[in-house]
């Protein structure tokens, strides 16, 4: 799965929201930096147990899923199924398959559906898949918490 790790060549990152969310005030990501989070990857295809689990939380719409098959590069041979192939689009690397640039977090519970393909109908949904995708553990009152605060930006 590509994303901040790979981006910034470091096997693991231990973060918060605000490593992404970093921008004062309105909670933007401060750096260019795309990310692949697995919100535009298709359950039905998905191997990764962790990815799956956050996936069945999201309200999925019925978008094509792209077979995406690495013809050169270190990722010669893998197979992505994804809704988006994002800025693979533009640049025609596999590394970029599914990355997209983080919304701003500043009026967000006006924003609804949410991820850049409306993949979660609610802050809820939101919540439940960043939980099991990177393994917050938090408990059923940390998020009703965050779910709340995310309301009031």
């Amino acid at each position: 799965m590509r994303g901040l790790n790979d981006a910034l060549h470091q096997p693991v990152i231990n973060g918060t929201c605000t490593t992404c969310h970093d921008a004062p005030n309105v909670g933007d990501h401060s750096l260019p930096l795309p990310l692949e989070i697995g919100t535009s990857r298709s359950a039905r295809f998905e191997t990764d147990p962790q990815i799956q689990l956050a996936l069945s939380h999201l309200s999925m719409p019925d978008l094509p899923v792209f077979e995406i098959v690495c013809n050169q590069g270190p990722d010669t041979g893998e197979i992505t199924y994804t809704s988006d192939p994002g800025k693979a689009t533009l640049s025609g690397l596999c590394t970029d398959v599914g990355r997209g640039k983080g919304p701003i977090l500043h009026g967000l519970a006006a924003r609804a559906p949410y991820f850049h393909n409306g993949v979660a109908a609610t802050l809820d949904e939101v919540v439940e898949f960043y939980n099991d995708r990177f393994q917050m553990n938090l408990t059923q009152q940390e998020k009703r918490d965050l779910v709340n605060f995310l309301k009031t930006l």
